[in-house]
């Protein structure tokens, strides 16, 4: 129980960071408290629920709206609304191309394919995406657009939305964070910094959402086959309090700190201690 406890506090803490919640989660749970990688990857996913649920109490009026916008016209207040919604919707189609192939394929490395050396291995590779999230976050740190949504044509929202959407889903991969890759995407469209962040949090629901659902219809380890009801629930409930208690607080540190040199130096780190270690054993 305390275990679980421990990296569901992680998951609240880590989510508003670009350094992969779920990389640092996976990582936690299979080496430190020594569950099964199946097992951890499906936690890792859970485990956005909670923080999900933050960003929806935190933009409850952008959601709103957006809920709103599927409503006859006499009931949408701002064209903005309807923008987002399309956003969200583009976004979360590319997100479904490369996020359901790349689930599929983690699975498959992690089901015990490589039993030797499988923990070392699986930390290696989630090591080796988060030095890939390092370099992105450093080569996009000082992008910024001038474009708004508010200001762009609907014509550029399916284009934009869909390619940051494509981007979105290759972070299903443990060590890739998706806010780092997104807003860095966003950013690379040409957008200000601030749209990117936001619109980067909105795209967040729908394939979280998404995603745990298939966790859980396909995913062979599912902690819903482990795990009491009530321990998942309270979990839940844990990366909910934490994540939005503490969402404004680290936002703002994300954005004054380049948290590119730590997760290039945390992926070097880790190679550099494991790698050894395999060929002497």
């Amino acid at each position: 129980m305390i275990a679980f406890i421990i990296i569901a506090i992680l998951q609240g803490l880590f989510e508003w960071l670009p350094i992969s919640s779920s990389g640092q989660t996976f990582i936690v749970s299979m080496n430190i408290f020594g569950i099964s990688p199946e097992e951890a990857y499906s936690l890792a996913i859970w485990l956005h629920l909670g923080t999900t649920l933050a960003v929806l109490l935190k933009f409850r009026t952008d959601f709103f709206k957006i809920f709103r916008s599927f409503l006859p016209k006499k009931y949408v207040v701002d064209e903005i609304d309807i923008k987002k919604r399309n956003w969200l919707i583009y976004a979360t189609l590319g997100s479904g191309i490369t996020a359901l192939p790349l689930y599929f394929i983690f699975r498959i490395i992690i089901s015990g394919a490589f039993t030797a050396y499988q923990g070392d291995l699986i930390t290696l590779i989630i090591s080796g995406l988060l030095i890939i999230t390092g370099i992105i976050l450093l080569k996009t740190r000082k992008i910024y657009g001038k474009n708004t949504l508010e200001e762009i044509s609907k014509d550029f929202i399916p284009k934009d939305s869909f390619l940051s959407g494509l981007i979105q889903g290759v972070s299903i991969l443990p060590g890739i964070s998706r806010s780092g890759i997104t807003v860095s995407a966003i950013l690379l469209e040409k957008y200000n910094q601030d749209n990117a962040l936001r619109l980067s949090f909105l795209m967040l629901v729908p394939v979280a959402i998404a995603s745990i659902i298939v966790d859980i219809i396909i995913g062979e380890g599912s902690i819903f086959g482990t795990l009491n009801f009530f321990l998942i629930i309270s979990t839940t409930l844990i990366s909910f309090l934490v994540g939005y208690l503490t969402i404004e607080f680290l936002l703002r540190v994300a954005q004054k700190i380049s948290f590119g040199y730590f997760c290039i130096l945390y992926g070097v780190l880790a190679y550099l201690i494991i790698i050894p270690f395999m060929i002497i054993a």
